[in-house]
């Protein structure tokens, strides 16, 4: 018995241990900030209203990690890890993009609120840096996920009452040219929106699918059976074509990462059977023509205008709506519109770099009989692929809303980065040298190839 338990506590403190956060407190108030960006506890108790609590924790957790977070911004560290320097010219984009036109104060507010949630991206890259570190921060956002999702559940089915949680009405043109009323469910805080709630629930059924497929998991894997269910019908209920879209991309995904290329068109087939899942609005192709989905192509259509005219440093970083009265519901157009070249390629380069990071380790620990393989690194392996599939996921949905400076974001894309760092064993090819650089030009240049093509394509005006 007390063989056990010092094996216990000698898993936790190995869990813990990092060499810049030794006690484990940076990596406890890391999950908490995760936690109350999914669930605010003033939505739980308004009495909370006044309390900053983001802010605390998250402060709380800079000072406690000042050494992981410093470490990122080395410059040896950088040029390891090219994702991290994209982060921050990305930064530096959005104090370009309103000095170039003279806002002095909106580039100081513009730089304070985004180098808040790149912050976040630095503390998860610095502190989620051991494979055990890894697996519990994963197994934190699923249930953080998971637990939004329920609550959003029971609110729908009026069996607990939360304000932040109504339903948003929509309405949806059925086939004898008549609308209906659609109620779509949100989350709560920065979730309030059906189309950012619906993105979260497919990375948190990914995240979950990847325990339940864990290797050597056992009959507990069937637990995760639960939280899946719940994050299959509230996505259900968010009415997104955006997370449809996003989960689409999640089998084609992981089976291309695992067996390879020639698997992709046969792991397509998956898109009937979602089809029959979900609800009419989310598989209504015709809103191309003549829906929301035609509103969007001719938001493009206006933002590749502004774009021509502001082409180097952008309109300036949330002017978009200034100019337009719209966002323009593509998270990578909008930072070419609003940051210009430089920001726009180094947006798209964030997602470029962390799934070429991910695709680099693909054959790495699969075969258990490799002699510097061991179950952990097996594990590790496999959360990989999910992950790959994952970031593919949130960045197939981003294309059809503007969600390019929220954390989530950073959040997955953090995620992505210290899952490729976590094993000294296995660190990924992808360095800063001109490889990587003209992979950047190619992912901004292919992004706005892609938003040309579909509005020369299906533009009706």
């Amino acid at each position: 018995m007390s063989a056990v338990v010092l094996s216990s506590n000698h898993h936790a403190k190995a869990v813990l241990s990092s060499s810049d956060d030794r006690h484990g407190w940076g990596l406890l108030l890391l999950m908490a900030v995760v936690a109350t960006l999914f669930v605010r506890p003033a939505d739980l108790l308004p009495v909370l209203t006044a309390w900053p609590i983001y802010q605390f924790l998250i402060i709380g957790c800079l000072v406690v990690a000042y050494r992981a977070m410093l470490r990122q911004l080395s410059f040896e560290t950088i040029t390891h890890q090219p994702v991290t320097a994209c982060v921050l010219l990305l930064l530096a984009s959005v104090t370009l993009s309103h000095l170039a036109h003279g806002f002095f104060w909106a580039a100081r507010n513009s730089t304070y609120e985004i180098g808040k949630v790149i912050a976040l991206f630095l503390l998860i890259v610095g502190l989620v840096n051991t494979p055990s570190r890894l697996f519990l921060f994963v197994k934190c956002l699923s249930v953080a996920i998971t637990f939004v999702a329920l609550l959003a559940l029971l609110d729908r089915y009026e069996l607990y009452s939360i304000g932040a949680l109504e339903s948003v009405e929509d309405r949806m043109r059925v086939a004898n040219e008549t609308t209906v009323q659609v109620d779509r469910i949100r989350g709560t805080g920065i979730f309030n929106d059906p189309n950012d709630f619906g993105m979260i629930l497919v990375t948190g059924l990914v995240l979950c699918a990847s325990s339940f497929m864990r290797p050597g998991a056992g009959l507990r894997r069937y637990l995760w059976l639960t939280p899946i269910g719940i994050l299959m019908a509230t996505l259900a209920l968010t009415h997104s074509r955006g997370a449809l879209l996003s989960l689409a991309s999640v089998v084609p995904a992981a089976v291309v990462y695992r067996l390879g290329w020639k698997y992709a068109v046969p792991s397509l087939f998956v898109l009937p059977g979602l089809a029959m899942l979900f609800s009419a609005r989310m598989t209504n192709v015709q809103a191309m023509t003549d829906g929301t989905g035609q509103s969007r192509i001719q938001i493009w259509s206006d933002c590749l205008v502004l774009w021509r005219q502001y082409p180097i440093f952008g309109t300036g970083q949330g002017m978009l709506v200034e100019e337009i009265g719209v966002v323009a519901h593509n998270s990578f157009l909008q930072c070419f519109v609003e940051l210009g070249l430089v920001g726009g390629i180094a947006f798209a380069a964030c997602f470029m770099g962390t799934l070429l990071g991910l695709w680099s380790l693909r054959d790495r620990f699969w075969n258990l009989n490799d002699v510097k393989s061991t179950p952990e690194l097996h594990r590790l392996a496999h959360l990989r692929m999910f992950l790959f599939a994952a970031v593919s996921a949130y960045a197939m949905g981003i294309l059809s809303i503007s969600r390019q400076f929220v954390a989530p974001t950073f959040l997955i894309l953090g995620l992505g980065t210290a899952a490729q760092l976590v094993c000294p064993m296995s660190h990924p090819s992808l360095r800063l040298n001109n490889y990587f650089f003209v992979m950047c030009l190619l992912s901004g240049a292919g992004v706005l190839l892609f938003c040309h093509v579909v509005v020369r394509v299906f533009n009706q005006f």
